[in-house]
């Protein structure tokens, strides 16, 4: 008994001594991420990255080691997947002249092969960690690259021997130095570090505030308040599990407390912190990764993403209000309703850092990582300004090591679509790919969209946004854009139902956590939030045949396509809730469902056919309705 309490006295000790050092590891990973932002990368882009990688996997296996349930077996691994990673990126930095100036795998040393074949193995054991998906997949492309050459059809290549394979992966920037490890030192760092201190500064309360004094009177107002919080805080965020947390914890018991279910409380956050990465300006830092994927301007991004994601809060504000008359759901009481003026003049200042970062990438045309950091050192003097969101160093430094450890935890899935990208890259893969994808839909857009939209559900088990939607880029946008889209609408609906995996069962990792702070049935939460998302994902479809939703085209196109996709939102929201003024029939229902689709179609005669079944039905509900009334 003794001993057993010793043991666990040491690991407690241990614990804590590791936090000290992961908490130390991201300071000075933020620091030199700093001097990077202002004065360029430190020697080369490749040193710069090994350094990202170097901190970001120290963080990792810090962490690691400091787990509650741990035993000496397991810190043991820990400790010598620590070394494993930090020996080669030490080794890299050291020597990156030589590394960097190699001009093939047969200049490559038994030193340079055997350091880096023990980075492939971490990188993909940090991934296999976060996600099992993306770590299977991670090892699928090392074995194609390898083996590929054995495979019949159009899925063969010409072979690849292990030499050319490491330097490919390791040595290049179309490995794990590529892509997804310049996106996660570029844009996701910086925005990690911006949602920490946003949450230490209690910028989410203000907002919730601030949404509450302004919805919470009306019919449902708890969820319309949610709505309006979760979309302001989660465009910055950039974390739907982040958003729900953040949020979650207050609207989801102030919902429950007003009459909705626990699963539909559940549902409407589950949602609403979702559908915030597709607000502009920010979209959840997302924005960004599909300027450099695609090349398309930023401010065309922002502009595209507005009609959408209007159209999305359209349909989830239509249908709490339904499901706030199906249950006779006021407004919150009075007590419970903030005052407008007293909150805002409190918390005005914490709105300060979101519009300069905002005014920092429009008007000033910074680049993305200097906008996060000014953005970051002005929202920690504006909270330090007033007393009432003052914080002290400590809850800082905690606050700060939270954002830096997510930021390990999304930089060690990200590095290993470096791996997916070489095997697509260095094989050829990739325009095969695109015919297979066109063989099986025929070359039929809808086809190859609903493809794309099972993939992102499969990729989508467990991972975060970005990570989902660049694997996505890699796979099935040139089979959307060979299809007829265009590329911007091709990659807003790739990145679209990325966000919209993370509800979408078997896996809902996002509903798991809303149901489990809402403490409802998580499979529940997950299907009533799909269902109440479908008239969002008709939308997506649409914009792939209607560019006017994404702001492209004459202005009688764009506000034609908009109205008509208003209607369509609303047709196809009061026929999934079973409302239209009043309760409606299963043959009103899908009168409306009918009409909603045939509004969204590209084709003016079934627009017309379609407004008039809409039409109708609402004739007939106000003459019922107006029939009753006489009685």
């Amino acid at each position: 008994m003794k001993k057993r309490s010793e043991t666990q006295v040491a690991l407690q000790n241990l614990t804590a001594k590791m936090n000290v050092l992961s908490a130390a590891a991201g300071i000075v990973l933020f620091c030199y991420m700093a001097f990077a932002t202002v004065f360029g990368p430190y020697k080369t882009t490749f040193v710069h990255l090994a350094l990202f990688a170097l901190f970001s996997f120290m963080i990792l296996f810090f962490d690691s080691m400091a787990g509650e349930q741990n035993s000496k077996k397991k810190i043991a691994w820990d400790l010598l997947l620590l070394l494993a990673s930090v020996t080669p990126l030490i080794y890299f930095v050291s020597d990156f002249e030589r590394l960097i100036n190699l001009w093939g795998s047969t200049y490559l040393s038994t030193t340079d092969l055997l350091l880096g074949s023990v980075f492939v193995v971490v990188c993909i054991e940090a991934s296999r960690r976060q996600s099992s998906m993306l770590g299977a997949l991670a090892i699928l492309a090392c074995l194609y690259m390898l083996f590929g050459n054995f495979l019949p059809g159009v899925f063969g290549h010409a072979g690849m021997d292990f030499g050319r394979f490491i330097y490919t992966v390791v040595y290049t920037s179309e490995g794990l130095f590529g892509t997804g490890l310049k996106v996660a030192a570029t844009y996701l760092f910086m925005f990690m570090v911006l949602g920490s201190v946003l949450r230490v500064s209690k910028t989410g309360d203000f907002m919730i505030d601030i949404a509450n004094s302004a919805l919470g009177a009306r019919i449902g107002g708890a969820a319309k308040g949610a709505m309006a919080a979760s979309a302001g805080l989660g465009t910055i965020v950039g974390s739907s599990i982040g958003n729900v947390v953040a949020t979650g914890t207050f609207t989801i018991p102030l919902m429950k407390s007003t009459g909705f279910q626990p699963h539909v409380a559940a549902a409407v956050e589950t949602n609403t912190s979702e559908g915030a990465q597709l607000v502009p300006p920010i979209l959840g830092a997302s924005a960004f990764i599909m300027v450099q994927v695609t090349g398309i301007s930023y401010d065309i991004v922002v502009l595209a993403a507005i009609i959408p994601a209007a159209l999305y809060y359209l349909s989830l504000y239509s249908v709490v209000h339904i499901e706030a008359l199906r249950h006779g759901i006021k407004g919150l009481p009075a007590d419970k309703i903030p005052s407008f003026t007293e909150k805002f003049t409190a918390g005005w200042h914490l709105l300060v850092a979101p519009i300069a970062l905002f005014c920092f990438l429009i008007i000033g045309s910074y680049t993305v990582t200097f906008a996060s950091l000014a953005a970051i050192f002005i929202a920690l003097a504006c909270g330090l300004a007033r007393n009432n969101t003052r914080f002290g160093f400590r809850k800082l430094v905690k606050f700060l090591s939270e954002g830096l450890s997510q930021s390990a935890q999304i930089t060690a899935l990200v590095i290993s679509i470096g791996l997916i990208q070489a095997s697509i890259v260095s094989t050829g893969l990739g325009p095969r790919l695109t015919d297979i994808i066109l063989g099986v839909s025929d070359g039929s857009l809808l086809m190859t969209a609903g493809l794309t939209v099972v993939a992102a559900t499969i990729l989508g088990m467990g991972m975060p946004t970005p990570i989902t939607y660049l694997l996505l880029a890699m796979f099935a946008a040139p089979a959307l854009v060979e299809c007829g889209a265009s590329i911007l609408a091709a990659h807003l609906f790739l990145f679209y139902f990325a966000i919209k995996s993370g509800s979408t069962p078997p896996v809902a990792l996002v509903a798991v956590v809303a149901a489990a702070i809402a403490e409802a049935n998580w499979f529940r939460t997950a299907i009533t939030a799909f269902t109440h998302s479908l008239p969002g994902f008709a939308v997506a479809f649409m914009f792939l045949y209607e560019p006017g939703l994404l702001f492209q085209g004459g202005y009688s196109v764009i506000f034609f396509v908009f109205v008509k996709a208003i209607i369509a939102v609303i047709a196809i929201t009061y026929s999934i809730q079973g409302w239209c003024g009043g309760w409606i029939s299963l043959f009103s229902r899908v009168v409306l469902a009918s009409a909603g689709l045939a509004i969204f179609h590209e084709n003016l005669y079934a627009n017309l056919l379609g407004f008039a079944a809409f039409g109708s039905i609402f004739l007939f509900q106000y003459i019922q309705k107006s029939a009753t009334f006489s009685k």
